[in-house]
């Protein structure tokens, strides 16, 4: 969301679908107006939203279409890839991402313009590299052709250290996808043969038409479960946990200082944040005795003893 601030444009929230935990076709439709530019969507957790409606909606309000894929890099909705169904897409190789490059991450685009922007902005505003860069040197002889700046601009270069790793770990994805897959399903069917945890606890599905790349177990507790004790006692139990993303955004102290607070209620997001958690989902494939421990910790986590540890 930082970047459109940043760019001087003013975002604008839209609640989630309860069932998929994205953007809710539904509540976009409300949203849009005749000064909308732009639909910035997040591919939570691995999964998405229905992805056909909302590329119809884009073409028909002649909207830019930005997908955020830094938590599902590898998933296929309808046989094609998150990240390619609109104008840009981000990606993030952060230590707990898909694949790792320690940190960083890339942005791709379908046209070549705006690549050429992309390259520029990614360093300084800097034409070095850029296919018209002897162009620009031409229209600015009075500078050393080498350190020309023409546009504004930041420093986000790789490092090769980083890039190696990344395009390293690439290689490996398809295999680091369908291994977090197994242990997602060999934990949900233990999770399932326990009767004391599967009826206070049940898991995400993927949306319809998805092969997804899950990035960790998103989990919905049962309302009359107290979220923060039982997050508490599953920490002290040994499994750490994460909210949905960070939680419902519009809660968090950084909307109201650059004032962006909206009285408007977000039933669905609010829901999530005060019933949802996630835990993380290894590559590599778990032991039945760390998965029986999974179980132990639920069990103990759920015990009403006065909420004590």
């Amino acid at each position: 969301m930082w970047p459109i601030v940043q760019s001087g444009l003013k975002p604008v929230f839209v609640d989630v679908d309860l069932e998929t935990m994205n953007i809710s076709i539904e509540e976009l439709k409300k949203k849009i107006t005749k000064k909308t530019k732009a639909i910035m969507l997040v591919h939570v957790l691995g999964n998405s939203t229905n992805l056909k409606e909302l590329v119809k909606l884009a073409k028909k309000y002649k909207l830019i279409v930005v997908e955020d894929t830094c938590e599902s890099l590898g998933s296929k909705y309808s046989n094609k890839y998150l990240g390619t169904f609109g104008d840009f897409s981000t990606f993030s190789f952060y230590t707990s991402h898909q694949i790792s490059a320690g940190e960083g991450g890339m942005v791709c685009t379908k046209d070549k313009n705006d690549y050429e922007i992309i390259k520029s902005l990614r360093s300084h505003g800097w034409s070095r590299d850029l296919s018209n860069e002897k162009y620009i040197a031409n229209k600015t002889k009075h500078l050393d052709k080498k350190f020309i700046f023409y546009n504004s601009g930041f420093n986000l270069r790789s490092t090769e250290i980083s890039a190696t790793l990344a395009q390293s770990q690439f290689n490996d994805l398809d295999k680091f996808i369908k291994t977090r897959n197994l242990n997602r399903q060999l934990i949900i069917k233990k999770v399932n043969q326990n009767k004391k945890i599967s009826k206070n606890i049940k898991f995400l599905k993927e949306n319809k038409n998805l092969y997804p790349s899950w990035f960790g177990i998103p989990i919905y507790l049962n309302k009359k479960i107290n979220k923060k004790i039982f997050c508490e006692k599953l920490e002290y139990n040994g499994v750490e946990t994460r909210p949905i993303i960070s939680g419902n955004f519009i809660n968090q102290p950084s909307i109201k200082k650059y004032k962006l607070f909206t009285k408007e209620k977000f039933k669905n997001a609010t829901h999530i944040n005060n019933h949802c958690f996630f835990i993380g989902l290894p590559f590599v494939k778990l032991k039945k005795n760390i998965i029986n421990k999974l179980i132990i910790a639920f069990e103990k986590s759920l015990k009403k003893k006065n909420n004590n540890f």
